[in-house]
């Protein structure tokens, strides 16, 4: 996976196609590999409420450019973290002029090094999925936040297309039942979960059908690599979904101690 998102990364400071898909299907160019469309995005600023001054920790950032939106529009200083060093060297030099507010490291979710109560918030969008232990991540984030902090988490849950329908627990789709969810328990956290799933339907036929239109220049680009992830993706999700297997929320936490 490693490999996909080096190359990947290395593709996107050129590609074109990618960022018209990224334009037609999310509506705005964000890089996006994960599954976030503007309206997502703007919901998650909105439940956030971050302040200039405060600090929020994106967890996952690829090259930055969410990080950078969310930093643009709330005047918080914002840093990212992704474990692909080609897409933090792109983040850092896209945002110099505003390192007074932006900053880029790289880390492994799974070997996180976070200051103790340190950031308001900490966001993490289609990222959780690489932790390899959710109940330890989460702890290890809680523990990075200030009394009162917050974290904004955009998971989805879902049969895979491999995973036969009679072996996936149907019910790990519900908001209080995900891996996510129970690993929240599991830190004696509370949270509310805000239903997407419509939404990500709505963006899997999509994503289908500008990827169908865009193939060739896929093609023309050599990253037909790409097309084939972003396609099988979209895919899988819309099937789960038709199947009533597939769930995507968006969770907000809130430690005590907020005013």
């Amino acid at each position: 996976m490693h490999d996909f998102y080096e190359n990947f990364y290395a593709a996107m400071a050129q590609s074109q196609v990618h960022a018209e898909f990224c334009e037609r299907v999310f509506g705005r160019n964000l890089c996006q590999h994960g599954f976030a469309d503007m309206a997502q995005i703007d919901a998650l600023i909105s439940a956030a409420q971050l302040q200039p001054g405060q600090r929020a920790l994106d967890l996952g950032c690829g090259n930055g450019m969410i990080a950078e939106t969310i930093s643009d529009c709330t005047g918080a200083h914002v840093t990212g973290l992704d474990y692909v060093p080609e897409a933090i060297q792109q983040a850092q030099t896209r945002t110099a002029a505003k390192a007074d507010r932006l900053s880029f490291q790289v880390g492994d979710i799974n070997a996180l090094d976070l200051p103790d109560g340190f950031y308001d918030a900490i966001i993490s969008i289609d990222t959780l999925y690489f932790s390899e232990d959710y109940t330890l991540t989460i702890r290890q984030l809680a523990q990075a936040l200030k009394p009162g902090g917050q974290m904004l988490i955009f998971f989805a849950h879902g049969r895979e297309p491999w995973v036969p329908k009679d072996e996936f627990p149907a019910a790990s789709i519900l908001p209080d039942r995900t891996p996510l969810a129970e690993a929240l328990k599991a830190n004696e956290l509370t949270f509310q979960a805000t239903d997407f799933t419509p939404d990500e339907f709505r963006l899997a036929q999509r994503r289908k059908q500008v990827l169908a239109e865009l193939r060739p220049r896929f093609e023309a680009e050599d990253i037909m690599f790409i097309y084939e992830n972003r396609m099988g993706d979209a895919q899988g999700i819309s099937q789960a979904i038709e199947e009533g297997l597939h769930a995507r929320y968006l969770y907000h936490v809130r430690l005590p101690g907020a005013k």
